[in-house]
């Protein structure tokens, strides 16, 4: 738990350093303070206006208004100590919880695509916000406990100075009680971990059903994501229950038991003393009253700690898991693209079960080429190894000879771009998505848009290149979303293009205007466009023909049209469907 702990507080240190020497002094002040009190009260029962006596190794010998005098000191030192007391832990909290979601996120944004494209969704989301809300907790319990544990501890030296025996006494049943009690912090830390576990499983689900929101309206099973949803939500409110019914009870225990010590003590002290030792066995009770309340926050916040680590444990592995992935940077820089080339790559998401084997081709700089195959084939496999968002097991992928993770990424990233078949926007202006987070001017953006055949309807539009779109946004049709991603594509002026058929899901208009914006495209750029539809490839030079993760066929139209069953079979099947439209 220690080294969990130390790498939750990082850095703070010196916060902690400052907190524990507050700590210290607000328990001396108010050690001495009670002690002064309950000598001051007794005496005043008497009537006296002079108190001689001994307090602890101490003998005060003053009169009562100096000695009121010298206890409001005492408490107003307190007062002031409340102040550092309360900001520190708050710093040290807000810090955590900052510095936590910062570097959990700085993790994800450099992790490959592999492990990215393994979380669940929702799983980032309730990481940084639930996750992390736990783990900040344990700060807080952290910080509870350095306070609460100095408190006791000067309290119960105090306490020992008054009176030895009764502050072994304490001493002892604290630490039996707290001994006592590991079984029930041992369960709340089960409960704890399955808490975790069931949030993230909640947090997935309910953004499923966000996602899958349109079908499950259109098949009438909202009843039944209602009852799923509502079974991660119990599921977590039993686990909650029990961890808070834990913490609750651990704490509640001990107090209680130390409690019914103090009034057994106070019982026997006073048989043994006698009355007129009535100041110093009051003094000696206060301060052990006070160790008591200072032992009970340090059991609860122990306790609310080891709660609190199953979350604290998850945001350190989720972050450990995203940077053991972060892909290797190149150094060489990336001059014009002459030549794409894979050299027997083989590639599979589980080790037995290939998707892509021996594929072997080359692709001349400025050549546009369709990928063709059914479903399941390995085309989208492809695409993600042409884009370097996955590593090829065996083989080796080459641009202009030299194996493309000896590269720059920023140089990667800025010469070779991609259009999804599903369109994503921000919700953000027109301007802002096609820069998509880039350094891009004005006039290329504007470019970009032209090329994209998306300006003249930009400029229709009441704000223009500063009207919002989105997600959920209405301002945009299905195909001028495409056309917008096509133009955050050509904004930065890539060299290398992969399309993963953009015109599939599109009304014939928007099909013909990216058709166009293609065609002007193919002097400038190479590309690389999977194909769903035959038509698409009338504009490529070469196609490939992938089946069952070989590539079969690599060649010009007209010769796959002789030679190639399956192209041949697919180009018969759109004439005929194009005919039947007709």
């Amino acid at each position: 738990m220690r080294k969990r702990v130390s790498l939750l507080i990082g850095d703070r240190r010196g916060a902690v350093v400052a907190l524990s020497a507050c700590s210290i002094l607000s328990a001396f002040t108010e050690a001495a303070m009670l002690a002064l009190v309950a000598q001051v009260a007794a005496t005043l029962v008497t009537g006296a206006k002079h108190l001689s006596t001994h307090i602890g190794p101490f003998h005060v010998h003053s009169s009562l208004g100096t000695l009121i005098a010298i206890a409001f000191g005492f408490a107003l030192a307190r007062v002031v100590l409340q102040i550092p007391l309360s900001r520190l832990p708050a710093r040290i909290s807000a810090d955590v919880q900052a510095a936590l979601r910062t570097r959990l996120f700085d993790a994800f944004s450099r992790a490959s695509w592999e492990v990215q494209s393994q979380d669940r969704e929702g799983q980032l989301q309730e990481t940084m916000t639930s996750q992390v809300m736990q783990a900040t907790g344990g700060a807080q319990q952290a910080t509870i406990l350095i306070n609460s544990m100095f408190m006791f501890l000067v309290l119960m030296a105090s306490a020992l100075a008054l009176n030895a025996l009764a502050a072994v006494i304490v001493g002892f049943t604290s630490v039996l009680l707290f001994g006592l009690l590991r079984p029930l912090r041992a369960r709340g830390v089960k409960s704890a971990r399955g808490l975790s576990k069931a949030q993230v499983s909640y947090a997935g689900g309910v953004a499923e059903a966000i996602r899958v929101a349109e079908e499950t309206q259109v098949f009438g099973v909202t009843g039944a994501q209602r009852t799923r949803i509502e079974g991660f939500v119990a599921a977590s409110q039993i686990l909650y229950f029990r961890t808070q019914v834990l913490s609750r009870l651990v704490s509640n225990l001990y107090q209680s038991v130390i409690y019914l010590l103090m009034v057994a003590g106070l019982a026997g002290l006073y048989y043994l003393a006698g009355p007129g030792h009535a100041g110093s066995l009051g003094g000696v009770i206060l301060v052990l009253t006070r160790a008591g309340t200072a032992g009970q926050l340090v059991q609860g916040a122990y306790q609310g700690l080891a709660q609190a680590m199953p979350f604290i444990e998850r945001t350190q592995e989720v972050e450990r898991r995203y940077r053991e992935s972060r892909p290797l940077e190149g150094e060489v820089a990336l001059p014009a693209v002459r030549t794409v080339s894979f050299e027997n790559v083989d590639f599979s998401y589980n080790e037995g079960r290939p998707v892509l084997s021996e594929i072997t081709f080359q692709v001349s700089g400025g050549e546009v080429i369709g990928i063709i195959g059914p479903s399941g084939a390995g085309k989208s496999s492809l695409v993600q190894l042409l884009l370097q968002l996955r590593v090829p097991d065996k083989g080796r992928y080459l641009v202009n000879g030299v194996p493309v993770g000896e590269f720059s990424r920023d140089d990667w990233h800025r010469q070779v771009s991609y259009v999804p078949q599903e369109p994503r926007l921000l919700h953000a202006t027109v301007a802002e998505n096609i820069r998509f987070f880039r350094d891009i001017p004005d006039e290329d953006v504007e470019r970009a848009a032209r090329l994209a055949s998306i300006h003249e309807d930009i400029v229709s539009w009441q704000e223009g290149y500063d009207t919002l779109v989105g997600p959920r946004a209405d301002a945009v049709s299905g195909g001028q979303q495409q056309r917008l991603c096509l133009a955050r594509a050509l904004a930065a002026r890539p060299e290398v293009l992969v399309l993963d058929e953009p015109t599939s899901a599109l009304d014939p208009h928007s099909e013909a205007l990216i058709g166009e914006s293609l065609k002007a495209l193919k002097s400038e750029l190479t590309l690389f466009i999977i194909a769903h539809r035959m038509s698409t490839l009338d504009m490529c030079d070469r196609v490939m023909v992938i089946v069952d993760g070989r590539l079969v066929a690599f060649d010009t139209k007209a010769l796959l049209q002789r030679e190639n069953p399956y192209y041949r079979n697919a180009s018969q099947l759109a004439a005929g469907s194009a005919e039947h439209r007709g």
